[in-house]
């Protein structure tokens, strides 16, 4: 039996990108970006973490299908409910509260995960394992 060590208390966790992330819950997707957004720093090929179960708040980015295709907006709750396009700021539309319009939110967008080399790697990421079951 001995002393403690004195360092312990400045031992770290491991970072976990799956806690932080939160990528193990049950509604939570990948996607792959096709758009470029300097306001929101999503490079095309960003990998972006959906969570199809939360709950968007005002300002949240969120994945939209509109026209029968997926599309990145921000919600804007006050002073009028309405998604606006990412560097379009006056471009905004209005939520309808019926399916007519084609328009419907699906998830809100968690992280963003770009590659900061200014280059998209040339190893494709939908082979490895932990993304083939999310689709």
């Amino acid at each position: 039996m001995g002393f403690p060590s004195p360092a312990t208390d400045y031992q770290e966790n491991r970072l976990s990108l799956d806690q932080h992330c939160n990528t193990g819950a049950p509604g939570v997707f990948f996607f792959r970006s096709d758009t470029y957004s300097f306001r929101e720093g999503i490079k095309p090929g960003a990998l972006l973490i959906v969570d199809f179960g939360g709950t968007p708040v005002d300002g949240s980015l969120v994945l939209c299908v509109l026209e029968q295709e997926f599309r990145i907006m921000r919600l804007r709750l006050h002073p009028k409910r309405c998604l606006q396009e990412l560097d379009k700021l006056d471009n905004l539309r209005a939520i309808p509260d019926d399916d007519e319009d084609g328009l419907e939110v699906r998830g809100v967008i968690t992280h963003i995960v770009t590659d900061a080399r200014g280059r998209l790697r040339k190893r494709n990421l939908w082979s490895l394992p932990f993304l083939q079951h999310r689709f």
